[in-house]
């Protein structure tokens, strides 16, 4: 497992569960309790955990898991989730893209022949696009170090000049009753924002994130016109909120909520 994948690991363990040891972390990753503790030593002087009676806890269970982390976890799916969903989008329209690490992969899946202008407050994907010569527009606002996320009133402001037809995003959480959350209060209410200012709204979610409660609440998924996810999504959120199958591709999955016209 690779180093940034093995931190991203340990901060997930830490929010779901509270606390750890040392020797459960390194048999549930596969690594030495040597380096577990050198992954340990580097997180608390990064201020993102405590160490604790031979574990470890979050420093703040609020954190958000860094960027840098979080790029390289299921790279390959959330590729391919993203290329699915970029089969939505007409020619010629305006997109809202948050700055997960999910909807970063948008950016391989747009095309300058596509012309298609992109609204971001992700300050990777804005660069990314820029590159290939694709339309796209910044929020602006307070850089987050942790998510490359641009956030507060200005990124606001800016995103309700716009009117989208759509909105991709992603975000930390998929619990069991269909609640989407996020570890970022910031990035939560952008992702309101750009909600409210979108025809229809896509939902990028890999399953990790299916189980799972974060701090600050988004949505509902029965809120949400599509959800793309790399594993079919659990048959009790199929039943309680409408979403019917649409099409599958190369081990992605895109459901459409069958209540929303």
């Amino acid at each position: 497992m690779l180093k940034n994948q093995r931190h991203f690991e340990i901060l997930e363990i830490l929010k779901n569960e509270g606390f750890a040891e040392v020797r459960t972390l390194g048999e549930r990753l596969y690594a030495s309790q040597p380096t577990i503790r050198r992954d340990l030593d580097f997180l608390e002087k990064q201020g993102y955990i405590r160490r604790s009676h031979g574990g470890a806890v979050l420093a703040d269970d609020r954190i958000n898991t860094p960027v840098s982390f979080r790029r390289g976890t299921k790279a390959r799916e959330k590729a391919q989730i993203c290329k699915l969903a970029a089969s939505l989008i007409r020619s010629g329209s305006l997109i809202f893209a948050d700055a997960s690490t999910t909807a970063a992969h948008l950016a391989d899946a747009i095309h300058e022949r596509d012309n298609v202008t992109v609204v971001t407050n992700g300050y990777p994907i804005c660069r990314a696009l820029s590159e290939k010569d694709i339309r796209v527009f910044s929020t602006g606002g307070r850089l987050l170090k942790n998510s490359m996320a641009f956030v507060g009133t200005q990124a606001e402001e800016a995103v309700r000049k716009f009117n989208a037809e759509w909105l991709f995003f992603s975000s930390s959480s998929l619990d069991e009753n269909g609640v989407i959350s996020d570890y970022s209060e910031e990035e939560t209410a952008l992702r309101i924002a750009m909600r409210s200012g979108a025809r229809r709204s896509v939902f990028l979610c890999d399953s990790t994130k299916f189980g799972k409660t974060s701090a600050f609440r988004a949505f509902t998924v029965s809120e949400i016109d599509y959800v793309v996810t790399d594993a079919p999504l659990p048959q009790h959120i199929l039943n309680t909120h409408g979403f019917l199958l649409q099409k599958s591709e190369n081990g992605a999955f895109m459901y459409k909520n069958s209540r929303l016209v």
